[in-house]
C-alpha cells in the first residue's frame, strides 16, 4: 500500500516538475526581445548608418514589442572595445548588430568570451575563415549589382539626350573610401554595367583612404571633374562621399549616390545633380533577419549573401530621378534589374557566393 502512495508521489512530483519547465520555457518565449545597435561612427552620414537606423526603425514598427536601442561608437576607434564589452557584459541585449569591416575582428573576438551573446554583423562575414562562430549572424550584399545598375544608367546618361549636365566625354569615375573588396565589388559592377551599354566609355577610379573624409573626397571629385573630364562620379565612399556631391553641384556635374535615398536627404539644389542612389538596404535586410529568428530560424552561425532579389540592392526611384532620368532610360534600366533578377547577366565579383 506505502509503495503505491510512494509511486504515486513520485508521479505527480515529475509531472509538476515537467509542467514547471514547460511554464518556464512558455514564459521565454514569449519574452521580449532587446536589441541594440552599436554604429561605428555617428548618425546623420545620409548613407550606411542611417540605413542601419532605419531597420531599427522598421524592426520597431513591425514588432512594437522589442526594445531597440542605439548607440552610437564615434570615431575613435580605440574606445570601441570597451564599449562593445561593457554592453555585452551587461547581459541586456538578447542581439547585438554591428556592422563593417572596422568590427569584424572585435565581434569575433567578443563573441568567443560571451558564446551565450547573439550578434547580427552585416557588411561583413565573421565566419570567412577556418573558425566558425555560432553566434554571429553574417549579411553581405551584392554590391556588384548595385555597381551595374549605376554603371548602366551612366553609360545610358553618356549616351543620351536631354542630359543638361553630361557632356559626352565617355568618361565616368567612381570614387571609394578604401580600395577594399567591398569597394572592389562595386567597381567592377560599375566597370560591367557601363560596359555593357557602351564599350567605349572609360572608367576612372580615386580612393579616399577612409570613409570619412569628406574633403579629400571633395578634392578627388574637383580633379576628375575638372582635370579628367569626368561627366558623371559613382560615390562609393559613404559619408566621405558628401564632398563628391558638393563638387558635383558647384562644378555643376553629374553624381550617383549610395546605400541610401541620397537625393532625398540632402535638398533640390544639390539633389538635381544626383541622377540616383544606389540603395544598399541594410535596413530591410535587418528587419529580415529579425522576421526570420522570431519564425524560429536558426540564424547564427550563418552567412547570407544579399541582392536586388531579395530587396537589399537597389535603385532610388524617387521624384528626381523620374525628372532627370528619360522615360527610355529608366525603362532600360527596369529591364536590366528584371534581368538580374531572372540571373540572365554575369556580374565580375571580389566575392565568391
Amino acid at each position: 500500500m506505502y509503495k503505491k502512495i510512494l509511486v504515486m508521489l513520485m508521479v505527480l512530483c515529475l509531472a509538476l516538475t515537467g509542467c514547471a519547465r514547460d511554464e518556464k520555457i512558455s514564459k521565454d518565449d514569449k519574452k521580449d526581445l532587446s536589441i541594440l545597435l552599436l554604429i561605428n561612427g555617428t548618425l546623420g552620414d545620409k548613407s550606411f548608418f542611417d540605413s542601419a537606423q532605419a531597420g531599427m526603425n522598421l524592426i520597431k514598427e513591425k514588432y512594437p514589442e522589442i526594445t531597440t536601442k542605439t548607440i552610437e561608437m564615434g570615431t575613435d576607434e580605440t574606445k570601441y572595445n570597451a564599449i562593445i564589452e561593457e554592453n555585452v557584459s551587461s547581459k541586456s541585449y538578447d542581439i547585438i548588430v554591428v556592422g563593417t569591416w572596422q568590427l569584424k575582428d572585435k565581434v569575433q573576438k567578443i563573441s568567443e568570451k560571451y558564446p551565450e551573446q547573439n550578434f547580427i554583423l552585416f557588411d561583413d562575414n565573421a565566419n570567412d575563415g577556418e573558425k566558425k562562430y555560432d553566434n554571429i549572424y553574417s549579411i553581405l550584399y551584392k554590391q556588384n549589382e548595385g555597381g551595374f545598375l549605376a554603371g548602366a544608367l551612366a553609360g545610358l546618361v553618356e549616351n543620351g539626350e536631354g542630359y543638361d549636365f553630361a557632356k559626352k566625354s565617355k568618361n565616368i569615375g567612381l570614387i571609394g573610401g578604401m580600395d577594399n573588396k567591398i569597394v572592389k565589388d562595386f567597381l567592377l559592377g560599375f566597370e560591367d554595367g557601363a560596359k555593357y551599354i557602351d564599350k567605349d566609355i572609360k572608367v576612372l577610379t580615386s580612393y579616399v583612404g577612409n570613409f570619412t573624409d569628406a574633403i579629400k573626397a571633395k578634392d578627388l571629385a574637383n580633379i576628375l571633374y575638372k582635370e579628367k573630364d569626368v561627366d558623371i562620379i559613382f560615390n562609393a565612399a559613404s559619408i566621405a562621399g558628401l564632398g563628391i556631391i558638393d563638387a558635383a553641384a558647384e562644378t555643376e556635374h553629374y553624381v550617383i549616390g549610395v546605400d541610401s535615398d541620397q537625393a532625398a536627404l540632402l535638398g533640390e539644389e544639390k539633389a538635381k545633380y544626383i541622377l540616383t542612389s544606389i540603395l544598399k538596404r541594410v535596413d530591410t535586410s535587418l528587419l529580415r533577419a529579425i522576421d526570420k529568428y522570431k519564425a524560429g530560424e536558426k540564424i547564427f552561425g550563418k552567412t547570407e549573401f544579399l541582392g536586388i532579389k531579395d530587396d537589399a540592392i537597389g535603385i532610388a526611384d524617387n521624384d528626381f530621378y523620374k525628372n532627370t532620368v528619360s522615360e527610355a532610360d529608366r525603362a532600360k534600366i527596369n529591364e536590366i534589374i528584371e534581368e538580374l533578377k531572372a540571373d540572365k547577366i554575369t556580374i565580375r565579383s571580389e566575392f565568391n557566393d
